[in-house]
């Protein structure tokens, strides 16, 4: 196959279960104004019931639209699994992401990411963009992303209107830039490794964390060009809902352990540190919550130590307290 035959964008999106979501999602992809990009579904092993739907979506758009299906497996093989299957067969310079539960809302997205690759003639590894949150179909008025970049770019915007972004502004934001709105030179997503497929949660923070690391050139485009709906708390059928808490926290534990342990940048170890602490207090508080106080004592004292607080201490003291009166309480009279 010669370069040309390549196209300049491929968009992965790993589905399974969700097919009527899912043709959502497909549906704004393709209602794309530039039409330069092929789509790479992973059917993640989804039940009969959804197969027969998965297919009439295929066969729609045979021109832009590769299916491929994974063996069903209990549980099946994970987002981080199946986007990285799509991404080895991609044929795009620049790989992209959609979530089949969220929805591109900007026609214009491919276009303008384009324009950027077109107006510079370095190499460039990242392109971010921003995306609302909508909860019940309801917009959540709060900076749940890199919503709060904005209002930190310095300089001007080149030819396309992007803005070349540092590290340590992305650092300053709430959070991270979510795979929805994030756009990755193929060979730069390659040497990362990919996604890391051992993460059952926390996927997007994690590749965001080790992108930013080691990428030589970020581009931010300061629109909202994707529209992500927020799990029902009480649903199961999302990556997001389907962990307890407190395995969330683990989860959130090795993507910041990671960051810390292999980060080539020092201010994103340091951020990793600062966040670890955080997340370290939350499983205390989780522990104490459902009664396990041996936990809630010990995670108090390693976020303790992680970053100390004279709050923090007392907070400590409280549950080491709570966890000896437990102990006397055990014992036989």
């Amino acid at each position: 196959m010669s370069a040309s035959d390549r196209p300049l964008f491929s968009v992965v999106m790993a589905t399974r279960n969700r097919s009527s979501l899912f043709a959502v999602a497909l549906h704004s992809v393709l209602e794309q104004r530039f039409r330069d990009f092929e789509v790479i579904a992973v059917n993640d092993g989804s039940l009969e019931e959804h197969e027969l739907r998965y297919r009439e979506l295929a066969e729609a758009a045979p021109e832009l639209l590769q299916m491929l299906t994974l063996v069903r497996t209990q549980g099946g093989h994970g987002q981080g699994y199946a986007l990285n299957f799509g991404a080895a067969r991609a044929r795009g310079a620049y790989l992209c992401f959609l979530d089949d539960d969220d929805q591109w809302i900007d026609p214009e997205h491919l276009g303008r990411v384009a324009s950027v690759i077109e107006a510079n003639n370095a190499r460039i590894d990242l392109i971010l963009a921003n995306q609302r949150a909508f909860r019940d179909g309801a917009p959540v008025h709060a900076n749940i992303w890199i919503e709060d970049l904005q209002d930190r770019l310095r300089g001007t915007p080149d030819a396309a209107g992007a803005y070349t972004v540092s590290v340590a502004e992305l650092l300053a934001c709430q959070a991270h830039c979510h795979l929805n709105t994030t756009v990755v030179q193929r060979s730069f997503f390659l040497e990362l490794s990919g996604i890391d497929e051992g993460q059952r949660y926390e996927t997007d923070r994690d590749f965001f964390l080790r992108a930013i690391d080691r990428a030589r050139l970020i581009k931010f485009l300061p629109w909202v060009v994707s529209r992500h709906n927020i799990p029902d708390p009480v649903a199961k059928a999302s990556m997001s809902t389907a962990e307890p808490e407190l395995t969330k926290r683990l989860h959130q534990l090795r993507v910041f352990d990671r960051a810390i342990l292999f980060s080539v940048r020092p201010e994103l170890r340091r951020y990793a540190m600062r966040q670890r602490a955080y997340v370290l207090k939350h499983i205390a508080e989780e522990a104490a919550k459902v009664g396990r106080l041996d936990c809630a004592a010990y995670y108090a004292r390693q976020a303790l130590g992680a970053g100390f607080t004279i709050g923090w201490l007392g907070v400590t003291a409280l549950f080491a307290a709570r966890r000896l009166g437990q102990i006397c309480r055990a014992r036989p009279e």
